[in-house]
């Protein structure tokens, strides 16, 4: 895979699958805006991956609308331009409808959904001098209802996959493509936490639930996020895809006890 000369912004990619995305895309030669909302944990992040001169940092909180535009144009003007836009950062505030309060709503759409909307707009005037690319990182959860405790978060997320498609069709006039990708169950930290929190309950429902009987890893979806980037993937616009280990073609994540 070769990336060099392109230039990626990647919202939270301190951990996870930002931060593999961001490992496996310097390791193809691209120059990174990595991202957070700590920047000296950014700087950190950098340091750890070991690519010297391939990496810039960038603070924010993608939450606040002027953050956003702050964060796109600090990266911009760190990298000399953008070709690739990858929304990653997220959160997982999770709880049922009866519970959820409107300021519990409110920060989970503006955090998961409104910010891929922001975050594409401040970097249009770069991508359409590159005829780059956008990738959402929404989830299988906007694809097929469920967990029962991913109310808003769910939302959040179909409502991203339908940003991404709608996105694809209003900017490819100007040669930009726009992708959704849609992890199932990934061994990111915040995952692995809440199994080691529930005594292994993830993984057990995740052997039983997917297809392929295992929980997914961070390189498996940034190889994803790799390769969207690059020329061979040009005639991909306006789809989700769905890494999930065969979760959602079932069509239920289980009802709710």
């Amino acid at each position: 895979m070769n990336l060099a000369d392109k230039k990626v912004l990647i919202t939270g990619s301190t951990m996870g699958i930002g931060h593999a995305s961001a490992r496996a895309m310097l390791a193809a030669g691209a120059r990174v805006a990595l991202h957070g909302r700590n920047i000296e944990r950014v700087r950190e992040a950098i340091a750890e991956l070991g690519f010297p001169g391939q990496s810039v940092a960038v603070g924010g909180d993608v939450g606040d609308p002027e953050q956003c535009r702050q964060l796109v144009e600090d990266a911009v003007a760190q990298l000399g331009g953008l070709d690739f836009l990858v929304c990653n950062a997220g959160i997982g505030d999770l709880s049922y409808p009866e519970a959820v309060t409107e300021e519990h709503w409110d920060k989970v759409m503006n955090v998961n959904c409104r910010s891929g909307y922001l975050l594409t707009k401040h970097a249009l005037p770069a991508l359409r001098q590159s005829r780059g690319a956008v990738l959402l990182v929404a989830s299988a959860a906007g694809i097929c209802a469920g967990p029962t405790d991913n109310f808003a978060y769910a939302i959040a997320k179909a409502g991203m996959i339908s940003l991404a498609q709608t996105l694809s069709v209003e900017l490819a006039p100007s040669g930009i493509r726009v992708n959704a990708l849609c992890p199932g169950f990934i061994n990111t930290p915040l995952i692995e936490a809440e199994n080691r929190a529930t005594n292994g309950q993830i993984h057990r429902f995740v052997e039983q639930a997917t297809l392929l009987h295992r929980i997914g890893t961070e390189d498996e979806c940034a190889s994803t996020v790799a390769y969207l980037a690059t020329d061979e993937a040009a005639y991909f616009t306006g789809v989700a895809i769905i890494n999930d280990g065969g979760l959602t073609v079932q069509r239920s994540w289980g009802g709710r006890n």
